[in-house]
C-alpha cells in the first residue's frame, strides 16, 4: 500500500475518534470501583474451583448460586435506594420471616399462588411504609427504628407460627422460580436482573432518581431547592419492603418451609452486598452496577463457605469482615462509591 505525498503515516495509522472513546471509557472501568470488583468476583471464582476441585461448577450448584444471589439482589435494589438517601433498613431480615410466615399462613388455607404472589408484595410494602412513618413521621433516626421494628417484627413471626412450622407450601413454587428457566437463568435470577436493569436507568436517566443521589449528598440543601425529601424516602423505603416481600416468596420456593429462624441474618447479606459495591452508608454515592457485583461476591462466599467444607460459622465472620473492608475501602477510594448525580 503507498502513501499519497505529504500524508502522515501516524495519521492514517490513528484509530477513529469512537475507538479512543471505548478505549478510554475500559480504561476507567478498569481504574473505577466496579472494574476492581469485577477483577474480585474473577479470582474467588477461580480460588473456589480450585478448592472445591471443580465443584463449583456442577449444574446444580451453579443453579442454587443464582437463585441465591437472586433472592439477596432484588432487595439489595430497595436498600441501595434507601443508603443513597442517606438511610439504612437493619430490620428486613425479620421483616422477610414475618411476609414468609403470613404468606405461607395463606397457603396453608389453600390459596392459589396467582392469588397469594401479589399479597407478598402488598404486605412487604406495608411493612417498609410502617418504616418510613416511624423515621419520616416520627423523626427516629434510621438505624434505631428499624432495630425496633427488627425485633417487634420477629416477635410477630413467633406469634403467626405459634409452635409449629409451616410446611404446606405448593411444590409449584418452586417449579416456576427455581427449575423453569427463561434464557438458560432460574426465573429468579432472570427477575433480578431486569429489576436492576430497570432502577440502574431509573437512577441515571430521570429526575427522581437525581433527587435521590441530591438527598445522601445534601439533604437541607435538596430541601431548599425544592425536593420532596421526605416524600422520596417514603418510595425507597417502601420500594425496599416490597422488594423483600418478593425475595420472602422466592425463599418459600428456594426452601418450602417458614420456622422461626426463617430470614435470620438476611439483613447482613444484603447491606454487606451494597456496601462491597461502593454505595456509601453516608448516602450520595453508589450505582446499581457495584449493588449486582456485590450481591455474586457475597453469593461466592457463602458458596465457597459450603463447598470447600468450612466451618458455617465463619459465613457470618467473612461477611461481618466484608462490611467493615467495605467501609474502609469507600472512605479511601479515589471518586469513591461510584458517580453521585450530576
Amino acid at each position: 500500500m503507498s502513501l499519497k505525498a505529504g500524508a502522515r503515516p501516524d495519521k492514517l495509522a490513528k484509530p477513529p475518534a469512537s475507538a479512543h472513546g471505548w478505549v478510554r471509557a475500559a480504561a476507567r472501568f478498569a481504574k473505577g470501583r466496579e472494574g476492581v470488583l469485577l477483577i474480585t468476583l474473577c479470582l474467588l471464582v477461580i480460588v473456589i474451583s480450585i478448592g472445591s476441585h471443580g465443584a463449583f461448577w456442577a449444574p446444580v450448584n451453579l443453579n442454587n448460586l443464582m437463585v441465591s444471589a437472586a433472592v439477596t439482589a432484588i432487595p439489595a435494589i430497595g436498600m441501595t435506594l434507601v443508603i443513597l438517601t442517606g438511610g439504612i433498613d437493619v430490620s428486613i431480615g425479620s421483616m422477610l420471616g414475618l411476609v414468609a410466615a403470613i404468606g405461607g399462613k395463606f397457603f396453608e388455607a389453600g390459596w392459589s399462588i396467582p392469588a397469594v404472589a401479589p399479597l407478598f408484595c402488598l404486605i412487604g410494602a406495608a411493612f417498609g411504609l410502617v418504616n418510613a412513618a416511624i423515621i419520616i413521621g416520627g423523626r427516629v433516626p434510621p438505624v434505631v427504628a428499624t432495630l425496633g421494628t427488627l425485633s417487634i417484627f420477629r416477635m410477630c413471626v413467633f406469634l403467626v407460627l405459634g409452635a409449629s412450622w409451616i410446611t404446606m407450601i405448593p411444590p409449584e413454587l418452586t417449579v416456576i422460580f427455581i427449575s423453569d428457566r427463561l434464557w438458560f437463568l432460574p426465573v429468579a435470577s432472570v427477575m433480578a436482573l431486569v429489576l436492576m436493569a430497570v432502577f440502574a436507568f431509573f437512577l441515571r436517566s430521570f429526575r427522581l432518581g437525581r433527587h435521590i443521589y441530591a438527598i445522601g449528598n445534601n439533604e437541607e440543601a435538596a430541601r431548599l431547592a425544592g425536593v420532596p425529601v421526605a416524600r422520596i424516602k417514603l418510595y425507597a423505603y417502601t420500594l425496599l419492603g416490597m422488594f423483600t416481600g418478593i425475595a420472602a416468596l422466592l425463599t418459600l420456593g428456594q426452601s418450602p418451609l417458614v420456622q422461626t429462624s426463617t430470614g435470620t441474618g438476611f439483613e447482613l447479606a444484603v447491606i454487606a452486598a451494597v456496601v462491597l459495591g461502593g454505595t456509601e452508608l453516608s448516602g450520595g454515592r453508589g450505582t446499581i452496577l457495584g449493588t449486582l457485583l456485590g450481591t455474586l461476591i457475597v453469593g461466592l462466599v457463602n458458596d465457597g463457605v459450603v463447598l470447600m467444607h468450612i466451618q458455617p460459622f465463619w459465613g457470618g465472620v467473612l461477611l461481618g469482615g466484608i462490611i467493615l473492608l467495605s467501609i474502609g475501602v469507600n472512605q479511601r477510594w479515589p471518586g469513591r462509591g461510584g458517580e453521585a448525580t450530576e
